[in-house]
């Protein structure tokens, strides 16, 4: 384990973004999000507003950093399934891999949704990095598979990469207000398994 300057300096940094979270998200459940300041948030958790910049660049940070890290763990996930998988099941793979979640952080989880959803600013920003990151799935993917014309099949990727992004947030988005205790990866796994299998039945 890392203790020298720079080791101890990482857990100091991780240690204050910890705390700042917590005291904003404390504010934001008593009190709203949009009712609620950098400055608030800053004289709640003991620090100077200038401090409070040094780790986030803006309140929303505070609630999107959850769902970024979500995002650098897709792409993680999505660069470590099996070279043989296709596409599409490698990418829905990934997802469930990432959505599955304790128990003991579902409740703390599901509550960041709720605040994200409640505020249009948040949720604005959050469906353009949401968008945004679809370049990034289909970079991943495309890395997968060689041999092919890239101009076509990057095209193919990207519809693949967009049409299931879409539906793990309509998922995750049902499961912050509906799914109570369960995992979020099973919401995703049943929008899938309707995306994928199920749409024949809706024409009936």
């Amino acid at each position: 384990m890392n203790t020298g300057p720079t080791g101890l300096r990482d857990l100091r940094t991780q240690e204050i973004r910890k705390h700042l979270t917590e005291v904003a998200l404390r504010l934001f459940d008593d009190n709203g999000y949009d009712a609620v300041s950098v400055d608030n948030i800053a004289a709640i958790a003991g620090v100077s507003q200038r401090t409070f910049f040094r780790y986030f660049q803006s309140k929303d940070d505070l609630v999107l950093q959850y769902e970024r890290s979500l995002h650098a763990r897709l792409l993680a996930a999505l660069a470590q399934r099996p070279p043989e998988e296709g596409p599409v099941t490698a990418l829905r793979s990934a997802y469930l891999e990432t959505a599955t979640t304790t128990a003991g952080h579902r409740a703390r989880i599901r509550r960041r949704g709720q605040l994200l959803a409640a505020s249009p600013a948040l949720r604005s920003r959050a469906s353009g990095e949401r968008t945004a990151g679809v370049d990034d799935i289909t970079g991943v993917l495309a890395l997968r598979r060689s041999g092919t014309d890239p101009g076509e099949y990057e095209w193919q990727l990207r519809v693949i990469a967009t049409a299931l992004s879409a539906v793990a947030a309509e998922a995750w988005t049902r499961w912050v207000f509906h799914g109570g205790d369960t995992d979020p990866a099973d919401q995703l796994a049943e929008a899938f398994s309707l995306l994928t299998s199920g749409w024949d039945l809706l024409d009936e």
